[in-house]
């Protein structure tokens, strides 16, 4: 069951046995069906969580009522509403399963138990803040300037899981553009 967390830890750090089983001992499986909430808006975060098998989406929504998707995390990563797991405060986004996934949740008190006295753990969680604010950073320095086909080549070139997995829609949103423009593009491709 807890073969594929284990395998992402030791790909991250490194890590005693006993510490890998400890780890892993905090997090607990969870299934979920399509389209299923884990956070919504409003909502203070308590838990983060590693993808066996599926796809978790987080997302906001503007004051128009517009989707803008800011992370997509498929099998063997990890993905909370950092925002509102960090600070405990409701959340602006929504964390959502894409399709039925399989994960393994671990709630805030035991994550920080982990990250104050593991250290391979809180080598995984910096390596994770490092990323998410690397990650942020290349989207909104890439797409300030460019135009929409540049958007859709870096995906294809950054993430391409993302264009056979996920709903035009979405990825749409994550491009900050209509699907309809998507698919426009797509063509010229």
């Amino acid at each position: 069951m807890y073969t594929e967390l284990k395998n992402y830890i030791l790909s991250k750090t490194t890590v005693s046995e006993n510490e890998l089983e400890q780890i892993c001992s905090f997090f607990k499986p969870l299934t979920t069906v399509r389209n299923e909430m884990l956070c919504n808006i409003g909502q203070v975060c308590n838990h983060f969580y590693f993808i066996k098998k599926g796809c978790l989406r987080l997302y906001e929504i503007d004051d128009k009522g517009n989707e803008i998707t800011g992370y997509f995390a498929l099998e063997d990563s990890i993905i909370s509403a950092n925002t509102s797991f960090i600070l405990q405060k409701p959340s602006r986004d929504c964390l959502v399963s894409l399709e039925p996934s399989e994960l393994l949740a671990i709630n805030r008190s035991h994550f920080y138990d982990l990250v104050t006295h593991v250290n391979a753990f809180a080598n995984i969680y910096h390596q994770f803040i490092e990323f998410a604010f690397i990650h942020s950073q290349m989207r909104i320095y890439s797409f300030l300037g460019m135009e929409g086909i540049d958007k859709l080549k870096w995906v294809m070139e950054h993430e391409p899981k993302l264009l056979s997995r996920i709903s035009s829609k979405a990825v749409a949103s994550y491009l900050g553009m209509t699907n309809s423009t998507l698919s426009k593009l797509k063509t010229k491709l």
